[in-house]
Formats: C-alpha cells, sequence, structure tokens
C-alpha cells in the first residue's frame, strides 16, 4: 500500500504535537538522531514518519547527514526570532534593571545556545554613559570569548564543554582573547571556583566585561547576568561593580529557587 500523502497526516494536533516534540528532542542532540532512534524515542514507526522529515528538510527545518538528522537553518533562525523577543520571568527583568541603576554601566541577562555556540542576550539595559558598550536584546556572542558565555561554558556538563571545544572556531578577536583549549579549560575551572569571569578587552579591545550565573533550583545554570563598561571604566570601578554583580547574582538565584518552589 502508497504511505499516505505527508499532507494529510500532518493534519490536526497529533501531527503538530509530534513535529514540536522531534524538534525539542533535536535540540539537546548536537550528533542528530536516526530515523530509528527517532521512531524509538517519539514512538512512531519509521514508515509514518519518513516523509514528515523529509519535509521538514526541503523546508529546511531539519538537515539529514550521514542518516542522522539534525536541527536546520530555519530552525535556528526561528528560534533567534523567538530569543530576541523572549520575555524573561519579571523577577529576572527586575534584577537586570536593578544591577543597570547600581552600576550605571550596560547589563545584560545570556541564555546558551550550545547547537550554535553562543551566548544570546534575551534581557539588556544600557548605560546612561555617552561612551558605553551597546546592549540589546537579541544580541549574540561566542561562548568562549565573552564573559557571560565563558560562565555558561563554566557550568555546563563536561560533555557539552568537550563537544563544544571540539567543533568551535577558537579565533583571535582581539589580542586577548583566549584561543587555546587548554587555557581556555583551565580559565573555566577558575571560573567555577571564584563564581565569576571577569574579561579585560577579549572579544572588544576597548572593553571589559564581568559576568556571574544564575541557577535554578536544582543548581543547573539557566542564564547568566552581565554588566560591560569601557576598559578604562571597568578598571577604576571594578571591585564595586564585582561586589554588586555578585550579590545580585545570589539575590537573582534565590529568587528564582522561591518562584520555582511556591
Amino acid at each position: 500500500m502508497d504511505a499516505e500523502p505527508v499532507e494529510r497526516r500532518t493534519k490536526g494536533p497529533k501531527a503538530i504535537t509530534r513535529v514540536l516534540d522531534l524538534l525539542s528532542i533535536l535540540a539537546g542532540k548536537q550528533d542528530g538522531m536516526s530515523l530509528a532512534e527517532l521512531s524509538v524515542a517519539l514512538s512512531v514507526p519509521k514508515s509514518t514518519f519518513v516523509d514528515t522529515l523529509r519535509c521538514l528538510c526541503d523546508l529546511h527545518h531539519l538537515s539529514q547527514r550521514d542518516g542522522r538528522y539534525r536541527l536546520g537553518p530555519a530552525a535556528y533562525q526561528f528560534a533567534s526570532r523567538i530569543v530576541s523577543n523572549w520575555s524573561a520571568p519579571e523577577m529576572i527583568r527586575i534584577q537586570v534593571r536593578r544591577l543597570a541603576d547600581e552600576t550605571g554601566e550596560s547589563v545584560g541577562f545570556a541564555i546558551a545556545d550550545w547547537d550554535i555556540g553562543q551566548a544570546f542576550y534575551t534581557e539588556a539595559v544600557n548605560s546612561r554613559h555617552p561612551v558605553r558598550y551597546a546592549m540589546q536584546a537579541g544580541l549574540r556572542a561566542p561562548l568562549y570569548a565573552s564573559a557571560a558565555g565563558r560562565v555558561l561554558l563554566a557550568h555546563a556538563t563536561p560533555d557539552q564543554i568537550d563537544a563544544y571545544l571540539e567543533r568551535a572556531h577558537l579565533k583571535a578577536l582581539t589580542k586577548g582573547t583566549q584561543t587555546d583549549p587548554v587555557s581556555i579549560r583551565a580559565n573555566l575551572a577558575e571560573i567555577r571556583k571564584q563564581g565569576y569571569c571577569a574579561s579585560f578587552g577579549e572579544m572588544l579591545s576597548d572593553t571589559a566585561a564581568i559576568a556571574v550565573p544564575v541557577h535554578d533550583p536544582d543548581g543547573d545554570t539557566i542564564g547568566a547576568l552581565m554588566i560591560a563598561a569601557p576598559l578604562d571604566r571597568m578598571k577604576l570601578h571594578y571591585n564595586r561593580f564585582l561586589e554588586t554583580i555578585l550579590r545580585i547574582g545570589r539575590q537573582t538565584s534565590a529568587n528564582w529557587t522561591a518562584r520555582r518552589t511556591e
């Protein structure tokens, strides 16, 4: 019997849910999954699912290579649009504004996208100073070269760190950018120990930043708070800025925990 046309089978809530489940599963699989693995994971016979996969590949929401399916460029573009307009929990927004008010500098909140190896800023407040680091929601930065990115990388799983360093293009953005995997790993261990990352002229030669993790009730890192300023101003106020972001970072994690456990 001929397979039922994909257009007919993909109608209805069940088919929509199945596609959403598929995208969700693949979002966490850097190496992709085979048709057989997806069939088991979604409890769908291979013969009734292969046309859906082909359709998603044609639309560039998936890509297929060596028999394994991965998220495609259209999926990443869609995710980027969502992230750029993502409305964070109000308490995250409050803490971002509070940090900006107390320091007078540009502040952001970033989450990690492991598939493309970047930090995405979902919340941003710009400094009132005429000379400042320009922040905006939707801004992205490489994990290895940014303060927020390295905080997110430092608190990732060992497998995530290994996979990222194996495939990342570690190119120098400035004279201060760390590009040696051994040095980066040593810095990640230091970040985990001290609880923050301070970066001076590594992504932009005239800019410095400090970032701290924000944890959920299980201790997992959900994002990173970051403050950025011109290099000279950061050096002048470094101790005050560090104390402030550490304090507000701890409060943000505590508020997130209280919110999730109510």
